[in-house]
């Protein structure tokens, strides 16, 4: 153990300043010094945290004198001398008060180290929020400047001659695009100019008798080219109210190409929350850009289309030839790489697909309208889809508005808003339904059929076709120009000779017809791939006529007597049971006779049959949904009003014949049903139940549903026979009564 220390210690400790300084070791610096002092030993000995037995003694004892030591603890701060500066000073004297920042010296700052000095000097961050709406809203000088120069430019115009108009405009332009380039003008003073700017030069050019559409458009773009080319501020920073009041100013213009590029930048540009608050400018846009389509535009010029078009066509000539040496050769020898093949066909696909592009390019040339379309319904692609099917619902009922306010109206704006909305990107299927429907109220439209070039283009956009939408899109307008407009048949025509999944998309049309409720146009297809000899899925004609049954019974059954009478899918035969509404809902029409019916299900009708054939029992077994589908059609025929009684009641015992034939058990609804035409009719009609048919009806009922069942039934057809009988013998008795005039005969 150490040496206990003097007792003289304690008292030197408590005169003794402790400095006031701290040295701040880290855990590194102990950790390199622990690890240096085990490796100095032997290898022998290791680190540990737990202490032996005599480490253990010292420790307590170096704890015991440390506390007898620090019994009086000493102040850490000297502040005697301090106070001392001052004299005596009470307490009460002193005020407090807050902090303030302090300011830096020369003194101070070269007093620091080098490398604090660099860090002093290093730009302060500010967060953008604050440089956005200081440098937007905050009047600077420069600021103030651009007020000056837009107020002088406004006094110029509405003094100046006819003459001086456009340079006057065209220097402020350049002036008015170099400011905010240089990010020199505030948000505040943007909508302002927007306002005033686009007021006063349409006031000059008036007063001049001049047109002011070219003025304003180079103003638009001086202003939206100085706020894209921002070196401070970027579209998406500037406020949502701007863009929207600047796409309103746009769209009081006539709808030209460079209106329409304007207008594709600025939603380019413009963020997801700027797009939600700019509605009423998209709409004007949109709305002003659709009436365009009702004024014939002059066509462009294709010739560079068409050269680059040639030029590729010239190439994959050249290809293919290399494609086909390559397969010569590799008929020769067999050990060629067949990738060298394969990269040749890839390269002639890529130059044939340049090619049609090329094409395409030239089409939109020669028919602007077309192209005007795309690019319309690519930039509605850049809308969130809430506020998408805000807008397009929207313009939809101003489209239908101005075509139904013409005196004789074209469809032109009705087919070319219709492509619009099949050609926008990712629209779901309801949203396109629901426009439809809506388009479906201009006058004079309702009658014709849904063009086959709308569902074409809604394939292609929303990529249901893959790569030979293109091919399809070629393939169709050629079978057009032979047979007439194109139409769904043609179009289904086109994707089977492509073989892109006509299947599903003929399931695709059918799918459309039925949620815009034109069953017509459904008839009319399936007649027209009959005489075209495509083939349909198993499962399509099933269920089409189940759905048209609900609303158009005629062309169901229209349908019906196609599909037997040479409409084939896939040797496969309308099964009865998958349409047990189409059925009863024959069941329920006066027009179709049982004979139809029966022949529609299948079933031979036994009234017909020789007795020996009618009880003859059948090796084929009917399946429960078939069971369930005769029992429904019993049903129907008891209690449907379109038939009388008596042929009710024949019909449901037909039913009970064919269950009987197959060995189907006899089930209580069955039996109800008999009961119900048999009796129930009757007794509602007034009519006698005979013996013969009670008790054929009661050998059913006790079969089925038991005997105490059978003879409640019994009880009350008796008793309705009884009180019939009383009821006619007393009518009989009132009319004797009243044909004995002279009362004579016996009494009663």
């Amino acid at each position: 153990m150490l040496p206990r220390p003097p007792a003289c210690c304690p008292a030197v400790k408590r005169h003794l300043f402790q400095p006031s300084d701290s040295i701040w070791v880290s855990d590194e610096v102990l950790r390199h010094a622990f690890q240096r002092f085990v490796n100095s030993r032997s290898g022998k000995r290791y680190g540990s945290f737990v202490p032996g037995p005599l480490e253990s003694r010292r420790r307590l004892g170096k704890r015991r004198m440390a506390h007898l030591t620090e019994s009086v603890p000493a102040p850490a701060h000297n502040t005697g001398p301090l106070w001392g500066f001052f004299g005596e000073v009470g307490n009460a004297q002193w005020q407090w008060e807050a902090p303030t920042t302090r300011k830096s010296t020369g003194a101070s700052t070269a007093a620091l180290p080098a490398w604090l000095l660099e860090w002093d000097t290093s730009p302060e961050v500010v967060p953008e929020s604050a440089v956005v709406a200081g440098s937007m809203n905050k009047p600077t000088e420069e600021t103030i400047a651009i007020e000056e120069d837009i107020s002088k430019f406004r006094t110029t115009l509405l003094a100046a001659s006819s003459d001086q108009l456009l340079d006057i405009c065209e220097e402020f332009n350049q002036l008015y695009k170099q400011s905010l380039r240089l990010g020199l003008v505030s948000g505040i003073t943007m909508h302002s100019a927007l306002n005033t700017i686009s007021r006063d030069i349409r006031l000059a050019f008036s007063e001049s008798g001049l047109a002011d559409t070219h003025c304003l458009l180079s103003f638009y773009q001086a202003f939206w080219d100085g706020v894209s080319s921002c070196k401070v501020l970027q579209p998406v920073d500037l406020d949502a109210r701007l863009l929207n009041r600047f796409l309103s100013y746009l769209g009081n213009l006539p709808s030209c190409t460079e209106v329409q590029t304007l207008f594709h930048d600025v939603m380019h540009a413009a963020s997801v929350t700027q797009l939600g608050k700019m509605n009423r400018g998209v709409d004007r846009l949109v709305e002003a850009w659709a009436r365009s389509w009702l004024h014939e535009q002059p066509p462009g010029d294709p010739r560079l289309s068409f050269l680059g078009a040639s030029r590729d066509l010239s190439e994959s000539l050249d290809r293919l030839d290399r494609l086909q040496s390559l397969m010569h050769s590799r008929e020769d020898d067999d050990r060629q790489d067949l990738s060298m093949i394969q990269k040749a066909v890839e390269e002639a696909k890529a130059i044939l697909d340049s090619a049609l592009e090329h094409i395409v390019q030239a089409e939109k040339a020669l028919v602007p309208r077309n192209g005007s379309i795309e690019t319309l319904a690519s930039i509605l692609g850049y809308l969130p889809r809430d506020h998408l099917y805000r807008v397009l619902a929207s313009c939809t009922q101003n489209i239908v508005r101005i075509h139904n306010s013409m005196e004789n109206p074209v469809t032109d704006l009705y087919y070319g808003w219709l492509s619009l909305v099949a050609k926008v990107p990712k629209l779901p299927h309801k949203m396109f339904v629901n426009i439809v429907k809506r388009m479906g109220k201009c006058k004079g439209v309702r009658e014709q059929p849904l063009p086959g070039a709308v569902v074409l283009s809604r394939w292609i956009s929303q990529g249901y076709l893959g790569k030979g939408g293109a091919l399809i899109r070629n393939t169709c307008e050629v079978s057009s120009l032979n047979s007439g407009p194109l139409d769904l048949g043609l179009v289904l025509s086109a994707i089977d000779k492509h073989r892109e999944k006509v299947f599903r998309q003929t399931k695709g049309i059918f799918k459309l017809l039925h949620n815009l409720e034109r069953y017509r146009e459904v008839f009319g297809i399936l007649a027209q791939i009959q005489d075209l000899g495509l083939k349909l899925p198993k499962d399509i004609i099933g269920p089409t006529i189940e759905i048209m049954s609900k609303y158009d019974l005629q062309l169901a059954y229209r349908i019906q007597k196609m599909f037997y009478t040479g409409l084939r899918t896939n040797k496969q035969v309308l099964r009865p049971d998958l349409n047990p509404n189409f059925i009863v809902s024959m069941v329920n029409h006066r027009r179709f006779s049982p004979q139809q019916i029966w022949r529609v299900m299948g079933i031979p009708f036994y009234e017909k049959m020789q007795p020996s054939k009618r009880l003859a029992f059948s090796t084929r077994r009917l399946s429960p949904a078939m069971i369930e589908l005769v029992t429904k059609v019993a049903i129907a025929f008891a209690q449907t009003d379109a038939r009388c009684q008596r042929v009710a009641f024949r019909n449901v015992v037909q039913c009970l014949h064919h269950l009987r034939r197959h060995n189907a058990p006899l089930t209580p609804e069955l039996t109800r049903a008999i009961s119900h035409a048999g009796f129930t009719r009757k007794i509602v009609a007034g009519e006698w139940i005979s013996k013969e048919l009670l008790d054929w009806v009661l050998g059913l009922i006790e079969v089925a549903e038991g005997t105490d069942v059978a003879v409640i039934t019994d009880k009350a057809v008796t008793y309705w026979n009884e009180q019939l009988a009383e009821e006619q013998g007393e009518e009989a008795r009132l009319k004797a009564r009243e044909m004995n005039v002279l009362h004579v005969g016996p009494i009663d």
